[in-house]
């Protein structure tokens, strides 16, 4: 399904949004509600493009074909089934039919050749869809302990760029981050890291093969940081 945020320009790039479907009371109690953070579509729209909200179930070539580029947004832990792990009792939140779905997107956006760029859950799942796998609770797994905040609650900290990689070409050498996780990736896949944390997490990645195929551990939307969304913006054009 698409969600139109609002009337715009039609000839300024279409850049898709995955939701989650969550639990809410509205209206009435306990339905399902199709959620995003207004600060993803706010920040596509500042950038120049034109965000749709795509929303789980709908027919995933149908979704990549209707759009110009696709952002994997945050949200809940992913399913470790996805990768052939079983879970650890910290693993909470999974909806396995998201997984699948936001996948199936990825493969399909992959094949029109499309900018897609994986934020924070995006950016575990870029690594899942390329045959990587996670850590699925960073708190209990050295030497990561203390990487960051999660829960709701947010940290700062840097993360070193890989030297000509392409999100090198974006925002240099270094950068100061947000976090908000308590999963990460663990081995990339064929995925190449382009960005680490200071205690050595892996925080970017990226396929060199491709014109625009970055993820990041971070919340650019959250940060303002208009340098990566735009970068996925004019790729999109």
């Amino acid at each position: 399904m698409l969600v139109l945020i609002e009337r715009a320009d039609w000839m300024k790039p279409r850049i898709g949004i995955t939701s989650s479907v969550n639990k809410r009371d509205y209206e009435s109690d306990g339905r399902d509600v199709v959620m995003l953070p207004w600060n993803y579509p706010s920040i596509v729209e500042e950038c120049g493009g034109l965000p749709l909200i795509l929303s789980e179930g709908g027919d995933p070539e149908a979704c990549v074909d209707a759009v110009d580029a696709l952002i994997i947004a945050g949200g809940r832990d992913i399913d470790p089934a996805t990768y052939g792990r079983v879970p650890v009792p910290e693993t909470n939140d999974v909806r396995p039919s998201q997984d699948m779905w936001e996948l199936a997107l990825i493969d399909s956006a992959k094949k029109r050749g499309l900018p897609i760029l994986g934020i924070c859950r995006g950016h575990q799942l870029m690594a899942v869809s390329y045959g990587g796998f996670l850590h699925q609770h960073l708190p209990t797994t050295p030497p990561y302990e203390k990487h960051g905040a999660w829960g709701g609650k947010w940290s700062k900290h840097e993360v070193s760029i890989v030297p000509e990689s392409k999100l090198s070409e974006i925002l240099g050498l270094s950068s100061n981050v947000n976090s908000a996780h308590h999963q990460g990736v663990s081995d990339p896949g064929s995925l190449e890291v382009n960005a680490r944390s200071e205690d050595g997490l892996i925080e970017g990645l990226e396929d060199p093969s491709r014109k625009f195929v970055i993820s990041v551990q971070w919340h650019p939307e959250a940060l303002g940081q208009k340098s990566i969304v735009s970068a996925l913006v004019r790729a999109a054009i």
